[in-house]
């Protein structure tokens, strides 16, 4: 007489181990078990910074947000993360717009890359976007000392059957992608891990980044500690009152150097339209023109004091203006129109030679109206 069959092997155990399955990936993946956190800015631990804006992104591509009639989905990084939060754009564009019924998402991560856009750029159908921002600088068309085309954040949303334009560096990666995008729960496993971790040794600066500051002393205070903070404050004043380049890299505790406070850039000339970042762009774009979301590029503001640095000791002169004439002519392949934004902002609006302030720099309002301008065309 045959011994009974192991449980393992038999049909109705695989049915079951793969019904539960699926019951579990749904109860963590479609609810707060994972989508449930929102204190996402931390001062410290920058291994956890990455993971957290990363997820913030993906909770708001796939937990259900409040339904509009006008969905504005911005993609960028740093550069745009401060100046176009939701609140403050919503309140600019309630005050231009009074009877527009617009939802902005946010979707920019820390650093970054033409690379990391175009894996975010593969979600946007869950938004079904009226309209998609891409917020661009030259320094994220090239891999830099400070990243690289993808980096560990694009990495953790990549989906996709095809190879996207920043080929994997192998086959496991190539199948790791496969996997992530047809089974969810394998997709956030670094983020249901980071939820874990949050929940039995929580940090005590996660915090929400605040809807509005009422002075640059609160938000020094708030992005570096109420002694620094305090100490920024006057020193920035300082500069204020003699608004030379010298004086705002003194504000920074910076030095002369090469490149020392922007990014290091290669030469203009060695940016072409057969650059990798220029194809992940040329890709991108192709995307959203398939996809029919209505679209822009803007062209982030840029310091202006770099104007007085024809030497070239803190950034790479020519660069943004190469960056910008191939930005254009690859935007023009989609007619796609190109937002130049660079000289938005006056010196005084910005925090550091690459950033502006949040909300007090006044960015959301032209943001604003470029947002109406394009829903209205």
């Amino acid at each position: 007489m045959r011994p009974p069959a192991p449980a393992a092997t038999t049909p109705l155990t695989w049915v079951l181990a793969i019904a539960m399955l699926v019951v579990i990936d749904a109860a963590v993946t479609r609810s707060a078990l994972l989508w449930g956190k929102t204190n996402t800015w931390i001062q410290s631990e920058i291994d956890r910074v990455y993971v957290w804006q990363t997820y913030d992104v993906a909770r708001k591509l796939y937990s259900p947000r409040r339904p509009a009639a006008a969905r504005i989905a911005v993609l960028g990084n740093s550069r745009i993360w401060f100046p176009a939060r939701e609140a403050y754009v919503e309140r600019a564009l309630h005050t231009i717009a009074p009877d527009l019924d617009a939802r902005v998402d946010n979707l920019a991560i820390f650093g970054a890359r033409i690379g990391d856009l175009e894996i975010v750029s593969r979600h946007l159908d869950r938004l079904q976007p009226s309209l998609v921002i891409l917020a661009l600088g030259g320094a994220d068309l090239v891999p830099t000392s400070w990243g690289e085309l993808v980096n560990p954040t694009g990495e953790l949303l990549s989906i996709g059957w095809r190879d996207g334009p920043i080929p994997p560096a192998s086959a496991a990666e190539r199948v790791d992608r496969w996997v992530r995008t047809v089974w969810p729960l394998y997709r956030w496993r670094r983020f249901v891990r980071a939820r874990i971790e949050d929940r039995l040794f929580p940090t005590s600066s996660d915090t929400e980044f605040p809807d509005h500051f009422p002075s640059l002393l609160e938000y020094f205070e708030f992005t570096n500690g109420r002694q620094r903070g305090a100490m920024l404050d006057q020193t920035y004043a300082r500069w204020r009152r003699e608004p030379t380049l010298e004086g705002f890299v003194r504000y920074l505790g910076g030095s002369e150097g090469r490149f020392g406070l922007t990014e290091p850039v290669p030469p203009p000339e060695s940016l072409t339209l057969e650059s990798p970042g220029m194809i992940a762009l040329d890709q991108l774009l192709a995307r959203l023109s398939d996809e029919s979301f209505p679209s822009i590029v803007l062209l982030m503001p840029e310091n202006p004091l770099l104007d007085d640095d024809p030497t070239g000791r803190y950034h790479r002169p020519g660069f943004s203006e190469r960056a910008a004439e191939l930005i254009r002519e690859v935007a023009a392949r989609h007619h796609i129109r190109v937002v130049d934004g660079r000289r938005w902002m006056s010196a005084d609006r910005f925090a550091d030679l690459v950033h502006v302030f949040p909300d007090l720099s006044g960015f959301q309002e032209p943001f604003a109206r470029e947002i109406v301008n394009a829903l209205g065309s």
